[in-house]
Order: C-alpha cells, then structure tokens, then sequence
C-alpha cells in the first residue's frame, strides 16, 4: 500500500481547532500520499458517505461508550468532558440519538463549511 499507517485526529476545544491526517509513507511516496489526502477531503465534501460506512462508524461509537463507562478513569473522563462542554445530565441518554442522527447530507455539509482542499499546512519530516 501507499502507507505504512494513516489516521486522522480533531482535539476537542470550545473553539477552532486543526483538524490532522498524519500518515507514515515512504520518501518517494510523500507527494501521492499529499495528493491522495486531500483528494479525499474533495471527497467527503462533494460525495456522501456510504451509508454502510456510515452505519459501522454509528454502531462503533455507539457501542463503544458502555466500555468507555467500564473503568473508573473513562467515567471520569465521560463526566469531565460532559461538564466541560455542557452537554447536560442527561448527555448519555441522548448520545445514541445524537450519533444516529448523522447523515451523509449532514457530514457533506459539514465537510464543505469546515475542511478546505486549499487552505493547508503541510508538515513533512524525514530523509
């Protein structure tokens, strides 16, 4: 493949934050791996999801936050990042609503008013 690893990240905040794509790629691959990326920001914004896609992303998060609850330190962390954000007491209730409220108009429409395929910082490091 192009890539040895690829993922994305987005830090929460109560503001503008950099949304990141750090890949690990070989030198000679670094200028298809750049295309290839923000190739697929066009994507995401002028595409929608599958709906397959979609679906297993929903079940994951969905699935995911009862684990999330299971130790003492991600139930911390769920109430932390509840208070931090205001998101209410009754934020666990309405969190599978709220994921499964998602859909791929709502995701391109959220990829055309926040990502851009111009508007970039590129960071390479290595040989």
């Amino acid at each position: 493949g192009l890539a040895y690893y690829a993922y994305s990240s987005l830090q929460g905040t109560l503001g503008p934050t950099p949304w990141l794509i750090s890949m690990g790629v070989a030198p000679g691959d670094v200028e298809q791996a750049i295309t290839t990326a923000i190739g697929e920001i066009a994507r995401i914004q002028n595409e929608p999801v599958p709906a397959d896609e979609l679906a297993d992303s929903q079940a994951f998060r969905t699935g995911s936050l009862p684990v999330s609850l299971e130790t003492n330190s991600g139930l911390a962390d769920v109430i932390t990042d509840i208070e931090f954000y205001s998101l209410g007491l009754d934020y666990l209730l309405r969190y599978p609503s709220l994921i499964n409220a998602i859909t791929p108009v709502r995701i391109q429409a959220a990829a055309q008013k926040y990502l851009s395929t111009t508007q970039l910082a590129i960071a390479v490091a290595g040989p």
